[in-house]
């Protein structure tokens, strides 16, 4: 049996595949109708108050920066535009999703992931910084799986101290699959869009993708927002094959850590 039929037999055994949060469905499937606009948008997250709180605070956040008090969910949606207020929905909507008890640092990683790919895709003239921003976001939601599958072990196994590339390699040798296999698949149960599920299947391959760009930018993300991260860690091979010129990582890697840090308290 293959590594790849490991995966399949874990998965198939689990009793509760985590299903996407309803919110997120319906988001979704109004991005890929082609007369939804705006105001349905704001029907549907009217309906979720929770939602509705959470994104009239970020908007009026520092993150955003916007010079006047927003109180209406279709003003809010009209000054982030549909794509950031998809991302919004999805960040408020995974969070407890990716907060499970003893393991939230992978809800503070993936946030910083996210803002990371965002800010470097935008800087750089990348890729769609919106698009990057769900990349980062998602990138580890295989770890939710394998937490399922043996929640002690898996949550010591987080805190590990090894370079990440390293580091799957070690976890697939302890559990017969890995977070990038078991998240591949649950993204295809999900139907997530093909960008999605490269991102999160090759993450820490990236050559290994048709496309590489996307994997490649939250391959490098994914380092440099790590606790431990040392110069060292930063692929620069890899950064030139994708046309990333980062002069000062460290100065870079700040600015990814303040910027994730200010959009954890409002969403906190």
């Amino acid at each position: 049996m293959d590594n790849e039929d490991k995966t399949i037999d874990l998965i198939n055994n689990l009793k509760d595949i985590p299903a996407m949060p309803n919110i997120i469905v319906k988001i979704l499937k109004l991005l890929h109708s082609e007369t939804a606009g705006a105001s349905e948008m704001a029907a549907v997250i009217k309906c979720e108050q929770a939602l509705c709180t959470k994104l009239l605070s970020i908007i009026n956040s520092a993150y955003y920066g916007f010079g006047k008090q927003i109180t209406s969910v279709n003003m809010a949606i009209s000054l982030l535009g549909i794509k950031k207020t998809k991302n919004v929905v999805i960040t408020v909507a995974m969070s407890p999703l990716l907060s499970f008890q003893g393991a939230k640092s992978l809800w503070r990683h993936s946030i910083l992931t996210a803002v990371g790919c965002e800010y470097i895709a935008e800087k750089y003239n990348l890729l769609n910084s919106d698009d990057a921003f769900v990349m980062g976001f998602l990138h580890d939601i295989g770890k939710v799986v394998l937490n399922l599958i043996d929640a002690e072990r898996y949550q010591a196994f987080m805190s590990s101290q090894l370079h990440p590339d390293k580091n799957i390699q070690d976890e697939r040798l302890k559990f017969d699959t890995d977070h990038s296999s078991t998240g591949s698949l649950l993204a295809l149960r999900w139907q997530l869009p093909d960008v999605i599920k490269d991102v999160i299947r090759y993450h820490h391959y990236p050559l290994k993708a048709k496309n590489f760009l996307g994997p490649a930018v939250v391959n490098i993300v994914n380092t440099l927002v790590q606790d431990n991260f040392t110069d060292d860690w930063y692929d620069k091979e890899l950064a030139r094959m994708i046309n990333l010129n980062i002069e000062d990582v460290q100065e870079v890697r700040n600015v990814i850590i303040e910027r994730g840090e200010a959009l954890m308290k409002e969403l906190s």
